[in-house]
């Protein structure tokens, strides 16, 4: 199934899905570097990061819909995955939000213990990986997004185990 949104012929979605991937796996990563470095700045970068990832986020949202709505629509075999994929990705955008909220503006919580946020922030990298997963599955299994050939006979071999 073709994309319903593209750009120059290109999946607008798929190029916009990188940036909150990569920011909220970034914000993982400040936190490591806060609690090695023990510098503020890291926990104030985590912050922005995930700020930058849930504006992307909504981006990426904005951009998947009219592909996920068709794919209801058509009674697509993808309507699983399909579903898995939005229920991770609204899941991931409320803990990102909780996320933000239990950040203080950026500010190092009162004692500068971060487990709170720390462990938010596991929980929404697993939660971003899982999402990618059933993304993965939506494009590479059911071929969601891609431009394929009716002569090609891309698609008719799913789940086909090669020996």
């Amino acid at each position: 199934m073709e994309s319903r949104l593209k750009l120059f012929g290109h999946p607008i979605h798929t190029m916009v899905v990188g940036f909150p991937i990569g920011l909220y796996t970034t914000a993982l990563a400040c936190d490591a570097l806060y609690l090695v470095l023990n510098d503020a700045f890291w926990f104030r970068m985590a912050f922005w990061a995930i700020v930058f990832g849930l504006v992307t986020h909504l981006a990426a949202i904005a951009t998947g819909l009219p592909d996920f709505l068709a794919i209801m629509r058509e009674r697509n075999p993808a309507r699983r995955p399909a579903t898995s994929h939005v229920i991770f990705g609204v899941s991931l955008l409320v803990v990102q939000v909780l996320n933000i909220a239990v950040r203080n503006a950026g500010d190092l919580p009162a004692g500068g213990s971060i487990a709170i946020p720390l462990i938010v922030n596991i929980i929404a990298v697993t939660l971003t990986s899982v999402q990618g997963w059933y993304g993965g599955e939506l494009v590479y299994r059911h071929l969601i997004g891609i431009e394929v050939p009716e002569s090609s006979g891309a698609g008719k071999h799913k789940d086909k185990k090669h020996h």
